[in-house]
């Protein structure tokens, strides 16, 4: 292939990975390396990006993992390092391969470090529970008891700090390698920066973007607006309480219901203020939840009538709300200003729910 060929083809493979690793909620940047290797991690981040049912960080960040081990070998160093903390484990591990999602038995390990005839089973969690099975004759038991339970090698639990222990049957089962951190494996590799190659560096861009590294301490400018920041979030949750009554009566008028709005409540972990309909709304099957919120917009405060939605329902009900779609929510984002009064939000409100009516009963 000419050279014209070549930059051809590495522009497609640039273009394919942008695509799919922006459809997947990834890094800001593509490598410039492509070969049989590089095309394999493609072909299985597709997998993924196709599928619905597999478009999960910990998925994502498995098979990233993977191929840095297959590819990078300070990387490889370093993860091994990690999550074998025992030398003498260790020494067998230093011309290792890796591979993900392996079958073993009844069940799936996420990922799976081999080296001639040893092998070390790796379960990987972010911000996430660990997940339980329930097993013929044995009840309930957790990811990491049923890899110890193979009996095909050492265990290791990788997870982000806010990960709890796993639950094993005995306190310090002998082939537990023990519970490693993915923000000790970022403090590592940033230490080593200069030796790891581009996708290294990407994947450090990555952790820092997912959370999966330490928290930075926090700053003056962050302890001095820290009251400030309280105060405004439950003035949010204040605000919401004062339109509640209203807004409960024409949501009960438009919908012909007798269900009822919570109080305000603020989520830290969403960034959001809002109430809710208990029960939900059972007629329409497509919506699994209602709310009011009020929360950052694109640099403003703004707030609206906010729907959970089925994901094979979504982009049909959109079409005619026009709202904005944000992680499987239709919202219908209107602005605070200084003017803004509680009359007017709930007159904003009952137009913004007798629109969402009028849409559900078309679809």
């Amino acid at each position: 292939m000419n050279h014209l060929g070549v930059n051809q083809t590495r522009a497609r493979e640039q273009t394919n990975l942008r695509r799919i690793l922006d459809h997947i909620g990834s890094f800001d940047t593509v490598v410039t390396v492509v070969g049989s290797n590089h095309q394999s991690l493609l072909t299985r981040l597709a997998s993924y990006s196709q599928n619905p049912a597999k478009k999960s960080l910990e998925n994502f960040t498995t098979e990233v993992l993977t191929y840095l081990i297959e590819n990078d070998p300070k990387f490889q160093r370093i993860f091994i390092r990690q999550i074998i903390p025992d030398g003498r484990i260790r020494r067998r591990f230093k011309q290792a391969s890796a591979e993900s999602q392996q079958s073993f038995g009844n069940g799936i390990v996420d990922l799976v470090l081999s080296s001639n005839d040893s092998m070390v089973l790796v379960e990987v969690k972010i911000a996430a529970a660990e997940t339980e099975t329930k097993i013929y004759g044995k009840g309930w038991v957790s990811q990491v008891q049923k890899y110890l339970d193979f009996n095909e090698g050492p265990v290791a639990y990788l997870t982000t700090r806010a990960v709890s222990a796993p639950d094993l049957r005995s306190k310090a089962p002998k082939r537990f390698l023990g519970h490693s951190f993915f923000e000790d494996l970022y403090d590592d590799l940033v230490s080593h920066k200069d030796k790891l190659g581009d996708w290294g560096h990407l994947f450090l861009k990555f952790m820092e973007e997912n959370h999966m590294k330490s928290l930075d301490p926090f700053t003056a400018s962050e302890l001095d607006n820290a009251m400030h920041s309280f105060n405004f979030a439950k003035k949010c949750e204040a605000f919401l309480n004062e339109i509640r009554p209203r807004v409960e009566l024409e949501f009960q008028e438009i919908f012909r219901s007798r269900r009822r709005f919570t109080r305000g409540h603020f989520s830290p972990t969403y960034g959001s203020a809002y109430i809710w309909i208990v029960g939900g709304l059972s007629k329409y099957k497509d919506v699994k939840s209602l709310s009011v919120c009020i929360e950052p917009h694109n640099g403003s405060l703004d707030y609206g009538v906010c729907v959970k939605v089925l994901r094979t329902g979504i982009k049909r009900l959109n079409r005619l709300l026009k709202w904005t779609e944000v992680d499987g929510y239709l919202i219908s984002y209107h602005p605070v200003t200084p003017k803004t009064k509680s009359g007017t939000c709930v007159r904003t409100l009952h137009s913004d729910l007798k629109t969402l009516k009028n849409a559900l009963k078309q679809i």
